[in-house]
């Protein structure tokens, strides 16, 4: 691999360093991750020199740590001309050699006395209730915020836990109108609190204790997007580039067929069946397997995308980065950054950041379109039909035919 990059001369020096696996390690890395020729030879020699500090203080490889690599950065930037490349490619080195464990991975950022209850915890979340990465993210975090709130970075006692603590946390999220977050601050704190019942480390009594934030499910429409918002929103995607077709083809697969940004993040090849016109979505949140035909629109913009727009890589999803690092699937950020620059653009969407509106557009044209609700639950992936009750207020039609005229009179009433 040092070949495709260097000289002779700077082949024969780096094969003949004590670190030349690493080294070469490190350049296949960068390769694969589609950096340029210029980058690749700047983030190599930064290493190599990185690895010399290393052996000049007599420190192990494995005892490397982000501090080691901010400290070598700053004093290059001392004694030499500015260099950010120096910290970015130690950076990817970072990340390079704990892939082969060479170096540990980083940290959880959290005391020492409150890291194994959290993992504890993250792993009965995993294997006992079977919940999604996201959700076990959201409910790990809270989880660390409500124990460092009370022990901060001291021992945890059990036995210090008082009401006040649990309504001092719940409370925070609501000082600042934000209702939403102390609901979902109260509904994974009940959860964390019923785990270490069950483990015998606190009573009922806590559970009972932690606020409840009321809401009425049905109390308000869903949002939606009309027709000529849709449309504006499909046409602001350039698909005369290949990012263009992929981000169209993302976003109809959320419009027409309702899929959630980890849905559309998660989709691999095989999942696509050009030849049946179906996608088969795996798992997900509900952990359950559907298959869903592919309406023409969703169907086209996939085949343009997979013809003329993926880049060549090994991995199997269908949406792959197109910058660097090219070719690795898209994340749930990058999927919610492309609908929000589209938001930007389209008339009266501008204050939108979230994505779930496009799942509601979804449900709420299926249902003008004249599908019934368990037709919507099925293709929307929900376990019961009562949260796709919500969809049956959109439905002016069939509301006006069995509304009740309002009662009048002929008399008139006086003042």
């Amino acid at each position: 691999m040092f070949e495709r990059y260097f000289c002779a001369r700077v082949t024969t020096r780096l094969q003949a360093g004590p670190h030349a696996v690493h080294l070469e390690r490190f350049t296949a890395y960068l390769h694969h991750r589609g950096h340029s020729r210029l980058v690749v030879q700047a983030y190599v020699r930064a290493a190599e020199l990185f690895f010399r500090y290393l052996q000049r203080s007599r420190r192990h490889l494995c005892s490397v740590t982000e501090d080691a690599v901010r400290t070598f950065a700053s004093r290059r930037r001392k004694t030499q001309r500015p260099r950010a490349s120096t910290h970015a490619g130690l950076r990817l080195l970072l990340c390079c050699l704990r892939e082969v464990a060479v170096v540990p991975t980083r940290p959880i950022e959290m005391p020492n006395s409150i890291r194994s209850i959290i993992m504890d915890y993250d792993a009965h979340l995993r294997e006992v209730a079977g919940l999604a990465p996201a959700t076990r993210s959201y409910r790990r975090r809270y989880a660390c915020e409500f124990l460092r709130s009370v022990f901060g970075s001291g021992p945890v006692r059990w036995s210090r836990l008082r009401a006040e603590h649990l309504q001092d946390f719940v409370s925070s999220y609501g000082r600042t109108g934000r209702w939403a977050a102390a609901q979902v601050s109260a509904c994974a704190l009940r959860n964390f609190l019923r785990w270490l019942q069950f483990c015998g480390r606190t009573g009922p009594e806590l559970i009972a204790i932690v606020p409840h934030i009321p809401r009425w499910r049905l109390a308000a429409l869903p949002p939606v997007l009309s027709g000529n918002q849709v449309a504006t929103l499909l046409g602001t995607f350039d698909r005369s580039t290949h990012v263009g077709r992929r981000d169209f083809a993302m976003a109809v697969c959320m419009v027409e067929l309702g899929l959630r940004v980890s849905e559309v993040a998660g989709l691999k090849l095989e999942h696509v069946d050009l030849a049946t016109t179906t996608v088969r979505l795996v798992g997900g949140k509900s952990r359950r397997n559907r298959i869903l035909p592919m309406p023409r629109r969703v169907y086209q913009a996939i085949l343009n995308y997979i013809r003329d727009g993926r880049p060549l890589t090994t991995d199997a999803h269908l949406f792959v980065r197109h910058r660097l690092p090219v070719g690795l699937a898209v994340s749930r950020e990058l999927v919610r950054g492309v609908i929000r620059r589209a938001y930007a653009t389209v008339p009266g969407c501008g204050p939108l950041t979230g994505t779930h509106i496009l799942r509601h557009t979804a449900a709420t044209r299926l249902l003008g379109a004249g599908a019934d609700l368990k037709r919507i639950a099925d293709i929307l992936g929900h376990k019961s039909i009562d949260t796709t009750a919500i969809y049956a207020k959109v439905d002016m039609a069939h509301l006006t035919a069995v509304a009740a005229p309002w009662p009048t009179t002929d008399k008139e009433v006086g003042p």
